[in-house]
């Protein structure tokens, strides 16, 4: 009897340890949003993402992004204190669609509260869709964190990329859509 507790006492602190495990994993990528970490220059590509891949269809409100030549489309979450920083920076930035079109896909618990993030932080001027669960952008762009930038070419990923910094991703961004409009134009 002794060893039979003994075991379910090993297996209530295994459990235990995992539990706190997966609650560190959590507060280092949701973070404090009173502290969120400062803008990195680091853009990083996304593994595992499906790059070269078209979606069947472009949800309601990101049609423009689709039917683009060049667009870069965001994945932002309600819960990540770094989609806050970049969603202000957006807002400092009503220039930001001149060249190509910005879009949002904000992925959240439910609809109201997606809607609430692109009206809070001034988003509802750019193309956006609200991803309950982030299920659409999980299944058409293996894409499971955020910020993440989605960069599209005629409908197609050319790129995704991690970072916290919308200057940082816009140079990026014109470096790689530079290249691929090289590509385009050489005989």
């Amino acid at each position: 009897m002794d060893l039979f507790f003994g075991f379910v006492l090993l297996l209530l602190a295994a459990g235990m340890v995992a539990l706190f495990a997966m609650v560190g994993e959590l507060a280092s990528r949701v973070g404090d949003p009173a502290n969120p970490a400062p803008p990195s220059a680091a853009v990083e590509p996304v593994e595992d993402a499906r790059t070269g891949h078209s979606p069947a269809a472009w949800p309601a409100g990101l049609e423009p992004i689709g039917g683009a030549d060049t667009a870069v489309l965001l994945v932002l979450s309600t819960v990540c204190s770094s989609c806050q920083t970049v969603a202000r920076q957006l807002a400092e930035r009503p220039d930001i669609a001149l060249d190509r079109p910005w879009g949002v896909v904000v992925t959240c618990g439910d609809v109201v509260r997606g809607e609430e993030f692109v009206a809070q932080s001034g988003l509802g001027r750019l193309p956006h869709f609200v991803d309950v669960n982030g299920d659409w952008v999980r299944a058409e762009f293996n894409v499971q964190t955020s910020p993440v930038a989605v960069l599209v070419a005629h409908s197609t990923v050319e790129a995704t990329l991690l970072f916290n910094d919308v200057a940082a991703l816009t140079a990026a961004s014109a470096r790689s859509f530079d290249g691929h409009r090289h590509e385009e134009v050489a005989p």
